[in-house]
């Protein structure tokens, strides 16, 4: 044991505790905990409190040895890249991973940067760090945080062209990252698009090792680890895939230091730390079932169907859908209280759960969406104002047409769009397209000499061609229109490349704010064009026919959709006879011919965004036949009855859980008409006025008798 020394003693005396000190570093592999160094240098009884400020007196002015942020002493040269010892014995090989990416979904996000670095006894012995083309353009966030842009990935290989060479840096090594599952969630992402296998390696995560090893850092970023370990400063700098892998193998390194210090011995104990990160802890909060009686599950089944959630007034107070009910409702009771208002207030309203099962996913999101609109349940937030969805109107039937929102659809021959569910989205997409497009945007009716001379404002800034007072031709006023008109038909992308050269004419006079403006603007427009492009491609994908599995034992139902719409629904048994099907089918195609709209309204464009997305996706299936006005009814119904129960078409595989779709979602989620109004009792407010100040009333589809 060393002999103790008073603090007061002056510390140039004891140069020989400058060499105790790197003795003990130099055999603990060039870190150490300074409580440790304290108790060698000073002996075991010596107490770290006491004892640290001489110790940093003593060593302050050696430059061989530095104290880190995080309380550990260290030798000069035991960072990564020289000989790593101490940590470095846990990890004697690993790889370090890092990516980025153009989002956070996997599915339908892409890489555009991966680094893979392959590390044996701390030195660098394989690397492959590139960029990636993902064959689409950078989100502008992704830009301001990476510095990659979209200039930068055009030459880029494709994921699939470096796959291989991922695939052998990969191989058979311990795999990390800071927050490994993410990095890992988008390579096996692009290894399955590119055909290859997924990953198998194992997984240690530092950001798991972080929470448990350095509880003192909160929210243990990268970047906020790296600091509390003393590795590199990383001010100012972009976050880049090969920058943070090298930053995250010097903290691997170094954490795998500190859990030898804290007595773990083994990379299987280090793994067992790396796990997911826990939660931290938080603040306890009652649960809904001490609010709520758990006997109301008793009845509720384990299958698919929509659940109406009512007050003590028998009013519905909220509806929603589920694969498996019971499970469903059943996490409403496990939910903590005091977290939304919205959560709260339906759990102390709700006093009985009715149930409505249904034979497949699909039919309970479409019956939901028809409830949703049918009660307008005071905590649904989606689908209550449909009735509200704007359509843009061009009024081309007008010598020089304008641009403008409409909230219904007449029969007056301008060319309509939509409707859109959101009406900031398509105002938003009006603005911008008078604003870059020179058409008048004055309420003019151009019929009369009234309308001609006194030009507006919108001339003088050079927004508008000026008809009014005859400075444009019909042709250049026209083309102009035709090309807004393909915009919003999503059929041409000449205005698009406009607007994005504008908005990088602004970016290179560094007029940042009006580029940014832009940017933001011609986003929203993008999301309305898509959702029109679904609205024209369910018009124009057709009619057919479909067979889903039915709540009702040994049935299924026949759907017949036309142009977007569910225009019939038929339960037959499954030995029903081919003639009885054959009849009611071919008696709703004749009402359809006899009856259907070519155009989508407020009611249906719901219901035709979901059918299209999962008649796409079912294309091909025995389940779903085309039908047109030469359709042999006999052999369809044949053909659908055919199918055997154990074929049908039972689940949607992206049918989300309860909550609406943000704006910039690629698809609606949301639902149409009602599937099984027999199955629903007579709503209880069916005379309550709604917001505009009509009656509730259910939108019946019409059966094959009516």
């Amino acid at each position: 044991m060393t002999d103790t020394v008073s603090p007061d003693i002056a510390p140039s005396q004891y140069t020989h505790l400058v060499g105790l000190a790197e003795a003990f570093l130099r055999d603990r592999g060039g870190i150490a905990p300074e409580e440790a160094l304290v108790a060698h240098v000073f002996g075991t009884s010596a107490s770290a409190t006491m004892w640290k400020p001489l110790l940093r007196s003593c060593l302050a002015g050696n430059e061989r040895l530095s104290l880190r942020p995080d309380g550990c002493w260290v030798l000069a040269g035991a960072t990564l890249g020289g000989e790593i010892a101490g940590g470095a014995s846990l990890l004697p090989e690993f790889v370090v991973v890092d990516v980025e990416t153009t989002g956070l979904k996997p599915t339908t996000q892409r890489v555009i940067e991966v680094a893979a670095i392959r590390y044996r006894d701390g030195k660098e012995i394989a690397r492959c760090d590139t960029l990636v083309n993902p064959h689409r353009r950078l989100p502008g966030y992704i830009v301001s945080l990476t510095g990659i842009r979209d200039l930068d990935l055009v030459e880029a290989p494709e994921f699939s062209a470096i796959s291989s060479q991922l695939q052998e840096v990969l191989a058979d090594a311990v795999l990390i990252g800071h927050n490994v599952r993410f990095d890992v969630g988008f390579l096996n992402a692009e290894f399955k698009r590119a055909g290859q296998p997924p990953i198998g390696n194992e997984l240690l995560d530092t950001m798991g090792l972080a929470v448990r090893l350095m509880p003192h850092v909160r929210k243990p970023s990268l970047e906020r680890v790296a600091d509390a370990l003393g590795v590199a400063n990383r001010a100012g700098r972009a976050h880049r895939a090969g920058l943070d892998a090298e930053i995250t193998a010097e903290v691997a390194i170094r954490l795998a230091q500190h859990a030898m210090d804290a007595g773990y011995t083994s990379f299987d104990q280090l793994r067992g730390l790396g796990g997911a990160a826990p939660r931290r802890p938080a603040e306890r909060h009652a649960r809904a079932s001490t609010v709520v009686d758990r006997s109301l599950l008793a009845d509720i089944p384990k299958l698919p169907g929509v659940y109406l959630m009512r007050n003590a007034q028998r009013q519905v107070i909220y509806v929603g859908k589920a694969k498996n009910l019971r499970d469903r409702v059943g996490s409403y009771f496990s939910q903590q209280l005091g977290y939304t208002r919205k959560l709260d207030g339906l759990i102390e309203s709700l006093a009985t759960i009715d149930t409505i099962v249904v034979g497949s996913e699909l039919e309970a999101l479409l019956l939901e969406s028809q409830l949703i609109r049918r009660y307008q349940p005071r905590y649904n937030t989606a689908l209550r104002s449909h009735e509200w969805y704007p359509f843009i109107r061009i009024d081309t039937t007008n010598p020089w047409p304008r641009l403008s929102l409409s909230r219904a659809r007449r029969d007056d021959g301008a060319t309509y769009f939509g409707p859109f569910r959101s009406a900031r989205s398509a105002r938003k997409t009006v603005d911008l397209l008078n604003r870059v497009v020179p058409l008048r945007t004055c309420t003019r009716s151009f019929r009369d000499a009234r309308s001609y001379g006194s030009p507006c404002i919108e001339l003088d800034l050079g927004r508008c061609l000026g008809p009014c007072v005859g400075r444009t031709d019909h042709d250049t006023y026209h083309a102009l229109v035709k090309d807004v008109v393909a915009f919003l038909d999503g059929r041409d992308q000449t205005l698009y490349e406009h607007i994005w050269r504008g908005l990088e004419e602004a970016a290179a006079t560094l007029d940042f704010e009006r580029a940014e403006r832009l940017r933001r603007e011609l986003r929203v427009a993008e999301t309305v064009v898509r959702s029109q492009r679904r609205i024209r491609s369910a018009i124009e994908h057709g009619c057919c026919v479909a067979v889903l599995p039915s709540s009702q034992a040994n049935a299924r139902e026949v759907l017949l959709v036309t142009k977007g719409r569910l225009w019939a629904q038929l339960r037959v048994a499954d030995d029903g006879a081919p003639e009885d099907l054959a009849a009611r089918l071919s008696r709703s195609w004749q009402r359809y011919v006899a009856q259907a709209s070519s155009h989508l309204d407020h009611d249906t464009v719901d219901e035709a965004h979901l059918l299209l997305r999962w008649l796409v996706r079912q294309e091909g299936d025995a389940g779903q036949l085309s039908v047109d006005e030469s359709t042999d009814w006999m052999e369809v119904a044949s053909q659908l009855l055919a199918v055997p129960p154990e074929c049908l078409i039972a689940s949607y595989a992206d049918l989300p859980t309860d909550g609406a779709p943000s704006e910039d979602e690629e698809w609606d989620w949301s639902g149409g008409r009602t599937l099984s109004d027999e199955a629903m009792d007579p709503p209880p407010d069916a005379g309550k006025p709604t917001r505009t100040g009509t009656r509730i009333r259910a939108q019946r589809r019409p059966t094959e008798d009516s």
